[in-house]
């Protein structure tokens, strides 16, 4: 229901819209002439049904005053305008606005509302079924999650290795928590997984990036298809730095499903740990690391001397001296737990990853206003939440060829007009279709488009050959 309110001095009239097949005619509709039903027919209102009150005397409950009908003309009640109000039981108006702009209002407010329903790790949890009421979820032993924990890592590694070598384009996706959901083969090993991944992941350098890549994320937000592909690089170089260490501590031991987990376990007739399948903790020798850290961030498309250099620094705090044997007058080598080294370095390319978010974004709103508004994702921000204006930057088709062909010189324009459709249709998908189009496509869009084509891999990879 609609309702309008007029003042004039201490009457207030009430208007309500219901729909006819709702509305109850009394008399006083009946009685409303034809010239002024016909006037509100024009502003898509069926019938006028209107009363008007005079407001007590608080001194005298008794003494009331109808001010009339006729106390506003027909010119008057043609020439208002319809408002949506906030007020208070008490009549006290708290926030007004003309109803021509509420639709540009509701979405502004959705846009800058900071609720976030979505779950961590959404997509994993979304398979699940739901945990029965008073029931506590399955609990696993350390050994159990370490052995998990590396067993759906290095084996997503693998299928994405695999998938790369026989794809020439470069669109490979490793959608993780589909991976992890095949990885166990039962809902009570699936949910004893996520939430000991989801306490180890505060402590625990391991599970801090396996719980990373379980809650997946699409679009703007990181982690995304990116961050795996970068990860994915980085365990190449580690491996090619280490070489036949590689080998030795990691190689193919670790278990490809959970039905080996249960074997190996089942093999050690009960006993806590797994086994010799991994060895404990895997070193990485510091100088190793630093050349590792070079290739990663000091050629290619992340090219940041500075980067560099505050991230070596960090490498030489967290670095340890470890005997290369068991004689005591070994005074050790200074190197780095693998997974805390591999933790670091994917911490510094999300920093990295969301100054570039601030970039491309003030390059899309620049394009269309020619000056900055002031306001752009920070590392506790995403673009889906953001306060952003209601009217959003869009940049049109030429626009749009310009920016990626700053970002990426070489980028094909098939290619260009591929992200563009894909971003369009982001942000004018079919239950919009009863509105105008945009002019063009926003950040969000973009960042869904390169998602799904993996721009940045391919541009970050095209740039390091």
């Amino acid at each position: 229901r609609m309702q309008k309110k007029l003042n004039d001095d201490n009457n207030v009239i009430m208007a309500a819209y219901p729909p006819l097949s709702e509305m109850n005619q009394s008399d006083e509709n009946k009685c409303i002439d034809d010239q002024l039903y016909s006037s509100f027919e024009l502003y898509g209102i069926d019938i006028l049904e209107y009363s008007t009150n005079k407001r007590n005397n608080l001194e005298d409950d008794d003494e009331s005053e109808d001010s009339g009908k006729d106390s506003v003309s027909l010119q008057d009640r043609i020439n208002s305008r319809l408002f949506v109000v906030r007020e208070t039981p008490f009549g006290d108006i708290l926030w007004k606005c003309p109803i021509e702009q509420s639709d540009s209002v509701a979405e502004h407010l959705v846009e800058s509302s900071h609720l976030n329903h979505r779950l961590n790790c959404h997509s994993f949890r979304f398979m699940l079924p739901s945990l029965e009421e008073g029931n506590r979820p399955p609990v696993r032993n350390p050994s159990w999650m370490k052995e998990c924990m590396k067993g759906t890592l290095f084996s997503a590694f693998k299928v994405y290795a695999t998938d790369r070598s026989v794809n020439s384009s470069g669109i490979v996706r490793m959608n993780f928590p589909e991976h992890v959901y095949v990885w166990f083969d039962h809902d009570d090993d699936r949910w004893a997984f996520y939430f000991g991944l989801k306490k180890l992941s505060v402590c625990d350098s391991l599970a801090w990036i396996v719980y990373k890549l379980l809650d997946d994320k699409d679009g703007e937000e990181y982690p995304g298809e990116h961050f795996f592909a970068f990860l994915s690089d980085a365990l190449d170089e580690i491996q090619n730095q280490m070489g036949l260490l590689w080998s030795r501590c990691i190689g193919t031991r670790y278990f490809q499903n959970i039905q080996e987990v249960r074997k190996e376990a089942e093999s050690t007739s009960g006993v806590e740990g797994f086994g010799d399948c991994f060895v404990d903790a895997v070193w990485l020798p510091l100088k190793l690391a630093k050349e590792a850290t070079l290739r990663l961030f000091g050629s290619g498309w992340i090219r940041s001397p500075s980067l560099v250099e505050s991230l070596i620094e960090r490498l030489h705090e967290i670095a340890l001296d470890v005997p290369e044997s068991n004689s005591k007058d070994d005074a050790g080598t200074p190197s780095i737990e693998l997974f805390s080294f591999i933790q670091t370095i994917l911490k510094c390319y999300l920093a990295y990853a969301n100054k570039r978010n601030i970039l491309i974004c003030a390059m899309i709103d620049t394009a269309v206003t020619g000056e900055l508004t002031g306001f752009y994702p920070s590392a506790s921000t995403s673009a889906r939440t953001e306060e952003i204006s209601i009217d959003k930057p869009k940049a049109s088709f030429p626009e749009f060829c310009k920016i990626l062909k700053t970002l990426w010189p070489a980028v094909a324009l098939k290619e260009i007009a591929t992200m563009y459709r894909i971003a369009s249709d982001e942000e004018y998908p079919r239950s919009q279709w009863s509105r105008a189009p945009p002019r063009g496509v926003s950040f969000c869009g973009f960042a869904v488009a390169a998602e799904r084509r993996c721009f940045f891999t391919r541009l970050r990879r095209d740039n390091s050959n």
